[in-house]
């Protein structure tokens, strides 16, 4: 397995979310807030489920411990922007110790166990949060869109306009 190709899609999936959430701080509180009828909700909830979600996943691949966000480090846009920051740089941590064994290693948290489901690789389990942000990605920018707010292009192709030496 090759650790830079990880490492490079997740400096892509930072850059991405640090785009989506330039869309959204330029939201009103309200539009924001305003619940949405897709995926989770309103764009906060979009959000926040991201980053949890990026946040629980990484945090355990990292130390084995499963740690789930806390409803105090998203009840406001400024705070759920903060935890973010420190879950990126979680997660940049984590990347710098990567290896070609980490990847390979099996991982398997608890509630994996409670519902029958089978061990992953990190690969795999990365795989996962990378997707799954994207995926959120999209479904928060229709809903931004729907709000009449900005939205932009997440291809692949943008970032490594902006990033070059990528």
């Amino acid at each position: 397995m090759d650790v830079q190709y990880f490492q490079q899609w997740f400096q892509y999936n930072f850059w991405a979310n640090r785009q989506l959430w330039k869309c959204a701080m330029q939201l009103s509180a309200e539009q924001f807030d305003q619940p949405l009828d897709y995926s989770v909700g309103s764009i906060h909830n979009q959000l926040a489920h991201m980053m949890g979600v990026e946040s629980w996943w990484m945090h355990f691949l990292a130390t084995d411990e499963l740690r789930f966000v806390e409803d105090h480090d998203y009840d406001q846009a400024s705070r759920l922007r903060a935890k973010w920051d420190e879950v990126e740089h979680e997660i940049q941590t984590y990347l710098t110790r990567l290896t070609p064994m980490e990847l390979e290693r099996e991982v398997q948290p608890a509630f994996f166990v409670e519902y029958g489901n089978p061990p992953v690789k990190v690969w795999q389990a990365m795989m996962q949060v990378l997707y799954h942000s994207m995926d959120h990605r999209a479904q928060t920018l229709a809903g931004i869109a729907k709000l009449g707010g900005p939205t932009f292009e997440q291809d692949y192709l943008y970032y490594l306009q902006d990033h070059p030496q990528a």
